[in-house]
């Protein structure tokens, strides 16, 4: 387990790329899991009086598979289908550790102050797309600034797929 952490704390780190990760069923099903618990966890603590656990279930799952969907789109187009299994770990390996900083920067709000906050939570932001754009580069054998821009697209198409699926 410590290996694999340290492996996603590399992708974070740019050091190592999702060719790296074993191409296996079984981490990425505990891989889904995680992300799914952690995203879960963090609805609730910090979604508000609106986020019921059912609530909370529907958008880990629904934004999970939008993001698998439309990385599996790209990864056809480029004929790459074949390095699906590592890249969707990558993915959502390393969205657990930066839904965990998140988390972190959520509990220590208060001690830092509104405006830190805020501006820790756009690096951290700005950090998520460039790992993603990086994990893509890798992943589809693209220049760096179109794996970001490809990060891009999968994040708002991923949220909008998530809104919408949530709308009522």
């Amino acid at each position: 387990m410590k290996s694999i952490f340290q492996l996603f704390w590399r992708i974070c780190l740019f050091r190592d790329g999702p060719e790296t990760i074993p191409a296996n069923n079984v981490l990425l099903l505990l891989t889904l899991i995680a992300n799914a618990g952690m995203n879960i966890v963090v609805q609730l603590a910090w979604g508000g009086e609106n986020v019921t656990v059912l609530r909370a279930i529907t958008i880990a799952i629904v934004s999970l598979a939008g993001t698998g969907g439309l990385v599996w789109f790209v990864m056809m187009l480029m004929s790459l289908t074949h390095r699906l299994p590592q890249t969707l770990t990558a993915i959502f390996g390393v969205e657990v550790i930066l839904t965990g900083l998140s988390a972190l920067l959520l509990l220590s709000s208060d001690a830092l102050g509104t405006s830190v906050t805020r501006f820790v939570i756009t690096m951290l932001t700005l950090w998520s797309l460039a790992v993603y754009g990086f994990i893509f580069h890798r992943a589809l054998n693209i220049h760096i600034g179109l794996g970001v821009g490809m990060a891009l697209f999968v994040v708002v198409f991923s949220m909008a797929i998530t809104q919408t699926a949530l709308a009522t």
